[in-house]
């Protein structure tokens, strides 16, 4: 009378079994050394608490960025939480997170960022992408720049030679003090 329902729970198990050991096999869902590439890819190196220095060795220039945590992915793809990142001619960048793509020396910003410059200026934005190959970075949201001269609002900004140049569009706004036109 329990044979035909046992009979059915072995063969609904060996149909399983079979399933699983055909799935683990599936050479789309392995690498060469046979690891699973479904899983979670991790990380090359993590670390709480990072401090790093840069320095150009043509120009004597340095950069420290210190970050609550960083993490490389073997992508060498670095993704930086709660970070400051601060030049040696006054700049500095802070923000939630950001991932940097170091073999294309390209930092994206992911969310709120504030710039500060040397000469008093802070930016505030939600994303940034900063080449630092050529010193050249973006955002396609609005911004607001502020300093002792006045505020100007945009949709949309540039920023050129390490953030000393910029250049604003769309809905452009200034309240800018009358002296700054008189110098």
């Amino acid at each position: 009378m329990w044979v035909k329902p046992l009979s059915a729970l072995v063969l609904l198990a060996l149909v399983l079994g079979i399933g699983f050991i055909a799935r683990d096999d599936d050479p789309e869902r392995t690498d060469a050394a046979g690891r699973d590439t479904d899983a979670a890819e991790q990380p090359s190196r993590a670390a709480g608490g990072v401090v790093m220095y840069e320095t150009k060795p043509d120009s004597g220039a340095s950069l420290v960025i210190r970050a609550a945590s960083a993490t490389e992915g073997k992508d060498k793809v670095v993704v930086l939480e709660e970070f400051r990142l601060e030049q040696s001619n006054g700049l500095e960048l802070t923000g939630d997170r950001a991932r940097y793509d170091t073999d294309r020396s390209l930092l994206d910003i992911i969310g709120p960022v504030r710039v500060n410059t040397a000469d008093g200026w802070q930016a505030d934005l939600d994303g940034l992408t900063w080449d630092r190959a050529t010193r050249k970075a973006s955002t396609d949201r609005p911004l607001v720049v502020k300093g002792a001269q006045g505020t100007i609002t945009a949709d949309r900004g540039e920023f050129f030679d390490d953030f000393n140049r910029i250049l604003l569009a769309g809905d452009v706004h200034a309240d800018l003090s009358p002296h700054l036109l008189h110098r």
